[in-house]
């Protein structure tokens, strides 16, 4: 007759906990407070710009449709998105309708200060008061469709 072998149960040691979160699975909470103040900073380049003396001759209703709502709307938004991932949920619905008005209004303010680009460095347009209103729109831009096409997080 053959013997048998023993078994025996014992504990499984477990694998020590991870020092250091890896950058793929951090937070993307960084990422949507950045996107908050970008939103903010876009707002403040008509008020901010005398103040620097940085003037463009450009009407306080026009300033205001192209800066103040876009802006403020992408500020609310981004901030209803970050609620949103601070509560775990950065792949719900409404930080992906969120996302998308970010984008919406940051693609507005692009477009609308596209001839002051082409116009820059004429009398009425300095080359540094049109890189001053021109330049948060495009980076507001950027910063939301980067976090609209993420991947999903595992």
């Amino acid at each position: 007759m053959r013997a048998r072998e023993s078994i025996t149960l014992g504990r499984v040691p477990r694998q020590p906990a991870p020092t250091a979160v890896p950058a793929s699975d951090a937070k993307p909470e960084r990422a949507f407070i950045a996107l908050v103040l970008l939103a903010l900073w876009s707002i403040v380049p008509p008020y901010l710009g005398p103040l620097l003396g940085l003037e463009l001759d450009v009407s306080a209703k026009l300033e205001v449709v192209d800066h103040v709502v876009p802006g403020v709307l992408a500020a609310v938004a981004a901030c209803i998105a970050l609620s949103y991932v601070r509560r775990g949920q950065p792949d719900s619905l409404p930080v992906l309708a969120a996302l998308g008005v970010c984008v919406l209004a940051a693609l507005f303010q692009s477009v609308t200060h596209l001839p002051l680009v082409l116009d820059a460095g004429g009398p009425q347009q300095p080359i540094d008061s049109v890189v001053l209103h021109s330049t948060p729109g495009p980076a507001l831009l950027a910063l939301s469709l980067v976090l609209l096409l993420r991947s999903p997080s595992p």
